[in-house]
């Protein structure tokens, strides 16, 4: 069946003008389509913001995390533990020959040969400065050389030392790390760990806890 052709004035007018958009029409879309727009960018800037969060915790619990166990790790091995006044510095000494006896007190295994030391570099007690503090090794004390542990955002817990040592045999760590970027919402972590000689002397061998 062949259908009939529209050729008339008023039926090719009413055409055009079903094909078309009004004004009004293009202006509502448009404006609906910026706020989905808008709420897009909104959810990923918050979905990035929230990562970046979580990315800068980890690293400062990672960083963290290895600075207390590699403390830990030295100290288990060392003969002697002192610390400083100022409660900065964690001093360590070590037997490097446990068949020689260095010190000529009948107990070659208990010599100090050799001294590393743990130190914290900045203002005490201080959070406006807290991105410039560091926690550093010496692995010979003699030397000037040292590794950085933890190269910023080191801070001190309030009323505490970082380094505290008890009765010769006991080291007690505590600090803080911060990261004071203020795109992640100063992230933090606190460490508080003690660290005891296998190797300690028989006059200190025993353990004693802070509270």
């Amino acid at each position: 069946m062949k259908l009939p052709c529209h050729s008339s004035p008023l039926a090719k007018n009413f055409t055009r003008r079903s094909r078309a958009f009004t004004l009004m029409e293009v202006m509502i879309a448009s404006s609906i389509g910026l706020f989905v727009m808008a709420a897009a960018m909104w959810f990923l800037w918050f979905s990035g913001l929230a990562i970046s969060g979580v990315t800068a915790q980890g690293l400062t619990t990672q960083r963290a995390g290895n600075a207390i166990e590699f403390i830990q790790s030295r100290v288990r091995f060392a003969v002697s533990i002192t610390n400083d006044s100022s409660g900065n510095a964690l001093t360590l000494g070590f037997d490097d020959d446990p068949t020689t006896d260095s010190d000529h007190d009948s107990v070659p295994y208990n010599d100090n040969d050799h001294f590393e030391r743990f130190q914290f570099i900045g203002v005490n007690g201080s959070s406006t400065t807290s991105n410039t503090n560091s926690l550093v090794y010496y692995p010979n004390i003699t030397r000037t050389n040292r590794q950085v542990l933890i190269a910023a955002g080191v801070r001190n817990l309030p009323g505490y030392n970082i380094f505290t040592v008890t009765n010769r045999s006991t080291s007690i760590v505590r600090f803080g790390v911060v990261d004071g970027n203020a795109s992640d919402h100063y992230q933090s972590i606190d460490i508080q760990a003690t660290a005891v000689p296998l190797n300690r002397p028989a006059t200190t061998n025993f353990i004693a806890i802070l509270p």
